[in-house]
C-alpha cells in the first residue's frame, strides 16, 4: 500500500514571528511569480505550511497583500530616512552626498526585493501600487530640494535652479537603484558614490554664468 506523503511538522512560532515568515514568503513569491502568481497556496507552499495557517494569520490574500505592501513601504521610507542627511549638514556637500548615496544603495543591497517591488514592478502591479509610489516620490522631492539648494549655494553653484537639479538628482538616483538590482557586481554603492563626488567637484570649478 502506497504511503501518503505528509506535511513536515513546523514547531509553533509566536504569532508576530509567523506573520514575519508568512510576510518574507509572500515578497520572494511576489518577486518571482508577480501579482498575479500570489496566492495563499503559493505562500504555505514557500514555506511548508499548511495554508490554513495563512489564512489564520492574515484571513484573506487580499490582508495578506495589503499587510505586505505596508511592510514593504516601511522598509523603503526607513532606508530613505537613514540616507538623507540630519541637520547640521556637514561642510563639504561631497561629503553629505556620497554618504547618502552609500546608505541608501546598501539598504537597497540588504533588502533587493523591497525595491524591485517599487522600481522594478512586476507585471499586474496594482495602479494603488504606482499611485503610493508616485506620492512619496513627490514627499521626498520636498524634503531634498533644502539640501540640494543648500549644496549647491556651498559649491558656488548658487545660480543653478535648485528645484530642477533634485528632480535630476531623484531621477538619477531611482536609475542608480535599479543599475544596483540589476548589475549588482557592475554597480556596487561605492562606484556611484566616487562618480557623485567627481561631479560635483566639477559643477564646483566651472565658471558662473
Amino acid at each position: 500500500m502506497a504511503r501518503v506523503a505528509q506535511r513536515k511538522y513546523s514547531p509553533r512560532r509566536p504569532r508576530e514571528e509567523r506573520r514575519e515568515q508568512l510576510l518574507d514568503a509572500a515578497l520572494r513569491v511576489l518577486d518571482r511569480d508577480g501579482f498575479g502568481g500570489l496566492t495563499v497556496e503559493g505562500v504555505a507552499r514557500d514555506v511548508d505550511l499548511a495554508k490554513t495557517v495563512v489564512y489564520d494569520t492574515f484571513g484573506s490574500r487580499e490582508e495578506l497583500l495589503k499587510a505586505l505592501l505596508a511592510r514593504e513601504q516601511e522598509r523603503a521610507l526607513s532606508t530613505l530616512a537613514a540616507a538623507l542627511p540630519k541637520p547640521p549638514l556637514a561642510d563639504e556637500p561631497q561629503g553629505v552626498l556620497t554618504e547618502s548615496l552609500t546608505v541608501l544603495l546598501e539598504g537597497v543591497r540588504e533588502h533587493p526585493e523591497t525595491w524591485r517591488l517599487i522600481l522594478l514592478p512586476p507585471e499586474g502591479t496594482p495602479p494603488a501600487v504606482r499611485k503610493t509610489v508616485d506620492r512619496q516620490r513627490g514627499r521626498l522631492v520636498r524634503q531634498v530640494e533644502p539640501i540640494v539648494a543648500w549644496g549647491l549655494d556651498r559649491i558656488g553653484a548658487g545660480h543653478l535652479d535648485p528645484q530642477v537639479a533634485t528632480h535630476a538628482l531623484v531621477a538619477s538616483g531611482e536609475h542608480a537603484i535599479r543599475l544596483a538590482l540589476t548589475q549588482p557586481d557592475r554597480f556596487p554603492p561605492e562606484r556611484f558614490a566616487g562618480f557623485a563626488a567627481d561631479l560635483l567637484a566639477i559643477i564646483a570649478k566651472a565658471p558662473g554664468r
